[in-house]
């Protein structure tokens, strides 16, 4: 007896689970496959409802071929909003964003890989793009102390992280390669690059290194190989002007064959 009541309250759990499922998918709308990755895995759907004979968008998700969310987010009269999220490949959550009001800027919150916080919901939004499949491109954000530029590649890796000010580079630049070593960094003083610079290999050596002033190159700069073996220096007066040439190795002559001694 025991036994058959468990078996009836077993049937009844997963009977209302199975409705909450279907009532669930019919809150959604009508489920449509708009593209595929090669391997058969869905990438894009929508969720649509039709209203007097006109058929609607509510509903969007898009995968990564993995199987993994990319991001989901509702929409109205063919405009996003409510709760939006967006998720990096392996499932961690890269942003989220309110699209119900507009002027709070819709309260965006986004994350790196290692989940530290770049922008705060607090963060005044000044101007967000976004990749033709709707993943988010960069994000433009002002505070009290800083105005800062995130731009990301379509994986949502963090590709670089810009200072401004009123629109105009003004402080440090950070590029990154995806696998999140850095590319390059350097300063700009009003809209001019300034101070040192340095470019990275993706290996994280040292490719090149020196400094600006007001966007010319000055004192000495120095190049080095993949390495990380030494690969050549110059030199540049403070306006500018190079006064010794990096040797490449290779030699010039004149038209009359005389080597140019560089």
């Amino acid at each position: 007896m025991a036994q058959k009541n468990l078996i009836s309250l077993a049937s009844k759990v997963i009977a209302i689970f199975l409705i909450a499922i279907i009532f669930s998918s019919c809150s959604k709308g009508d489920k449509e496959i708009i593209s595929f990755y090669e391997n058969g895995s869905p990438k894009l759907i929508y969720f649509t409802k039709t209203k007097n004979g006109v058929k609607e968008k509510v509903f969007e998700q898009m995968y990564y071929e993995n199987g993994k969310l990319q991001y989901v987010g509702n929409f109205i009269n063919n405009e996003k909003t409510g709760k939006w999220e967006y998720y990096f490949q392996n499932g961690t959550l890269f942003s989220k964003c309110d699209y119900t009001n507009s002027k709070s800027g819709f309260n965006w919150e986004v994350y790196k890989m290692d989940k530290t916080k770049l922008v705060n919901k607090n963060d005044k939004v000044e101007e967000v793009t976004f990749y033709v499949e709707g993943g988010l491109a960069a994000i433009r954000v002002k505070n009290q102390t800083q105005e800062k530029e995130y731009r990301f590649f379509p994986s949502y890796r963090l590709m670089e992280e810009r200072e401004l000010k009123g629109n105009i580079l003004n402080g440090q630049i950070l590029s990154f390669y995806e696998n999140g070593n850095i590319n390059s960094k350097n300063y700009f003083k009003d809209g001019m690059q300034d101070s040192i610079y340095i470019l990275y290999y993706e290996n994280g050596k040292v490719q090149i290194k020196g400094n600006y002033k007001m966007d010319n190159k000055i004192g000495k700069w120095e190049y080095f190989k993949e390495d990380g073996s030494f690969d050549g220096d110059e030199l540049y007066t403070e306006d500018g002007s190079i006064i010794k040439p990096r040797n490449s190795g290779m030699k010039y002559f004149d038209k009359d064959g005389n080597q140019i001694m560089i």
